[in-house]
């Protein structure tokens, strides 16, 4: 399974939509907030069903939505949350307190708009980076999920 990994779109829609033809075939897509709305409308677009958690950006308009949750693909489990209420800017200890106890094997954030793809221990950290207009370090990810083995991959756009 391949799954598509943005965050941080910040109402760029037409980009995230246009990034999609870099990526081949994608199974699903993962929106890790700031602007919930546009993983609706990217989703539809794309023809994806898509999994989303809402980011500090987000809580005001979507108060209801998640800001973290456990996800599952083919027995691997995924930890999503924006970041932002793991204080993510100032590195991923809190994140990784917060999940240590959880029996996951990826871990996907965003909020810092800067790509991470590494490998603590068990767990994959991933975050996709972000999609902004006149941007030079646009990015997104992949995430490739088959039983026993995660993988993910940031995409420079």
């Amino acid at each position: 399974m391949r799954i598509a990994v943005m965050s941080d779109t910040h109402g760029n829609v037409r980009m995230a939509v246009n990034a999609f033809k870099r990526l081949g075939k994608i199974d699903c897509l993962i929106h890790l907030g700031d602007y919930y709305q546009d993983a609706i409308e990217i989703g539809k677009k794309v023809g994806l069903t898509v999994g989303a958690v809402s980011g500090n950006m987000d809580v005001d308009a979507y108060p209801f939505l998640p800001r973290e949750k456990i996800i599952e693909f083919d027995s691997m489990r995924i930890f999503i949350t924006h970041g932002d209420i793991y204080r993510v800017r100032q590195g991923i200890d809190c994140l990784f307190e917060r999940i240590i106890t959880e029996d996951v094997q990826a871990v996907l954030f965003g909020h810092t708009h800067v790509p991470m793809n590494k490998q603590i221990g068990r767990i994959l950290f991933l975050n996709p980076g972000c999609i902004l207009a006149g941007n030079s370090q646009n990015s997104l990810a992949v995430l490739k999920v088959t039983k026993g083995n995660i993988e993910g991959e940031v995409i420079p756009l």
